[in-house]
């Protein structure tokens, strides 16, 4: 059976289209054989849908699923999977900005001060000096720029990399604890 991880999960027009398909990407190339989290949630919400509610509709699901040998245990221990799934890939986007600021703000942050230095002795030098010294503020000027811009969509790509992450996260969260409560 296929499974369309959009359709599994609370997903909002807020959530930023490039994360989601990458965290749904990541949780798609670690879905296991047999029957798993993934498989019992599909069944879990087809029967919510069908009107039942949450307690019927997991206990069913399970009941079925069971048939396959899915074990609360097992159940647990995929949900604790597909949690790591997304922990890896938080772990490795935060390496991705870590190198994004170190690349694109503290190198150019460098690069102002490096100048402001050089300013500083132009500054001392003769009036033909002063020439140079207003290319490199013009210079200096888009650096701030280009720094700041850089810092911007860095923030908002966190921000929106967080926001989804953590209702994912949360939602697999809950999910755990809701199975684990109710079977």
């Amino acid at each position: 059976m296929t499974i369309n991880l959009k359709d599994l999960f609370a997903v909002s027009e807020d959530m930023n289209d490039k994360v989601l398909l990458k965290l749904l990407t990541a949780v798609k190339d670690g879905e296991q054989k047999e029957f798993d989290y993934l498989k019992f949630k599909q069944s879990y919400k087809s029967l919510c849908a069908m009107g039942m509610d949450e307690g019927t509709a997991a206990k069913s699901a399970f009941l079925t699923a069971s048939t396959m040998g899915l074990t609360k245990e097992k159940l647990l221990l995929t949900v604790q999977h597909y949690k790591n799934i997304l922990n890896k890939e938080r772990d490795q986007f935060a390496q991705a900005l870590k190198n994004q600021i170190t690349n694109h703000i503290d190198a150019k942050t460098m690069d102002i001060k490096r100048l402001h230095d050089k300013i500083d002795e132009n500054n001392r030098k003769i009036a033909q000096m002063q020439k140079e010294q207003a290319i490199m503020e013009a210079e200096i000027q888009k650096m701030h720029e280009s720094a700041e811009a850089s810092k911007t969509k860095i923030e908002i790509t966190r921000d929106q990399f967080k926001s989804t992450f953590d209702r994912l996260f949360q939602e697999i969260e809950e999910d755990g604890q809701l199975y684990d409560r109710i079977l």
